[in-house]
């Protein structure tokens, strides 16, 4: 059956009407828990993600560090309680353990604990596969808010993508053993063109599971990401994300967060947005409020941005981030159409994709349909 434009356009616009009616009454949500970005790093004051290990049991495509074995240089006990506490003299930050596999660290209790009696919302990043009903229970008692887990496809895909054959079986029991637990439970997902296609099963399975949210990221082509950089979505299908979203909203009870800074632009383009209520999004958060640190200490400005700024080992945090490439992305000193761009100050561009295209962290987004 094929339809006239008139009545495909009409459709659109129904969906599109139904999403801003949707916003309208949600719009207070999306800014909950002092959000600044629509990412899993964009918080106030602060969003701090510490990798506490390169080692890992997976060998995923995309790993934006590489992971596999444990690096000599790590952060001893010592060193990653001396830098929490560092942390936590800028405030209530919001503070992620991930990897490698954060579980496979040793010492990764003692942290999580120390880190939420000094006042943190702390979140744990992993592939799922070490929590069982136990590993869940201590996770809960050690004063974690949330627990991440990874999840690109439904069966057989996401075990391709994460490498070893079983991961989504895995995945799976630990959700139903942190959700059992008592805690928060959301999905980070990178789409590429192999499972772009798989969203909105995805999205079936979080509602059959009661997951929170889905943080739908993008594959930048960073650690092993750069072998696969083929499979890297076009701005295009970056729209046709930004477009389902705005259809599956509305009939979803499960946050959909998209964790590229065009979106809010994009609602704004497409005049999906009713005036800010005195709210508005940064766009993209790197070196703002989010940063990232490797396991052997050296501070990035995101996870998916390797540009080593400092090292906790020779500087303290709260020093290292006053440096002045922060202020460059705090003043939106970003070069080309992203620098020209009547969105600069709600999108900024994607700063990880700048760098992995042209190797300057303030050079224009390569991937956004807004600027054609």
């Amino acid at each position: 059956m094929s339809y006239s434009k008139e009545v495909i356009s009409k459709q659109v616009d129904k969906i599109k009407e139904t999403f801003k009616s949707w916003l309208g009454e949600h719009k207070e949500d999306y800014f909950d828990n002092n959000a600044v970005g629509l990412g899993c790093f964009n918080y106030k004051p602060y969003d701090v993600a510490w990798a506490v290990t390169k080692q890992c049991n997976l060998k995923c495509a995309h790993c934006s560090i590489s992971a596999g074995s444990a690096g000599k240089d790590e952060l001893s006990t010592e060193e990653g309680l001396s830098f929490i506490e560092d942390v936590a003299n800028l405030g209530p930050v919001k503070f992620v353990f991930t990897g490698g596999e954060a579980l496979l660290r040793k010492d990764i209790f003692e942290l999580i604990e120390y880190a939420t009696s000094l006042n943190m919302q702390v979140e744990v990043a992993t592939n799922g596969t070490l929590i069982d009903d136990n590993v869940a229970k201590r996770l809960k008692n050690a004063g974690v808010y949330e627990v991440a887990i990874s999840m690109d496809g439904i069966g057989k895909i996401h075990d391709n993508i994460r490498g070893i054959k079983g991961t989504f079986d895995k995945a799976v029991r630990a959700i139903k053993a942190c959700k059992k637990a008592g805690l928060k439970v959301h999905f980070h997902t990178t789409i590429f063109k192999i499972n772009i296609s798989e969203l909105s099963r995805i999205v079936d399975f979080a509602e059959q599971l009661q997951v929170d949210r889905i943080y739908i990221g993008t594959l930048v082509p960073v650690g092993r990401g750069q072998k696969i950089s083929h499979v890297c979505l076009s701005g295009e299908e970056v729209k046709q994300i930004f477009n389902f979203i705005v259809e599956r909203q509305p009939k979803t009870r499960v946050w959909l967060r998209p964790v590229c800074p065009q979106f809010w632009a994009f609602l704004e383009a497409e005049n999906l947005l009713d005036g800010d209520n005195g709210h508005k999004f940064i766009g993209c958060t790197a070196g703002i409020t989010s940063f990232h640190i490797l396991p052997n200490g050296d501070v990035d400005l995101c996870a998916e941005l390797p540009l080593k700024v400092g090292n906790i080992k020779q500087q303290p945090f709260t020093t290292i981030i006053k440096n002045d490439i922060f202020k460059k992305f705090r003043n939106r000193e970003i070069k080309g159409t992203c620098g020209n761009c009547k969105y600069l100050d709600i999108c900024g561009g994607c700063r990880a994709r700048a760098f992995a295209a042209y190797g300057s962290p303030l050079a224009e987004d390569p991937v956004c349909f807004l600027a054609k």
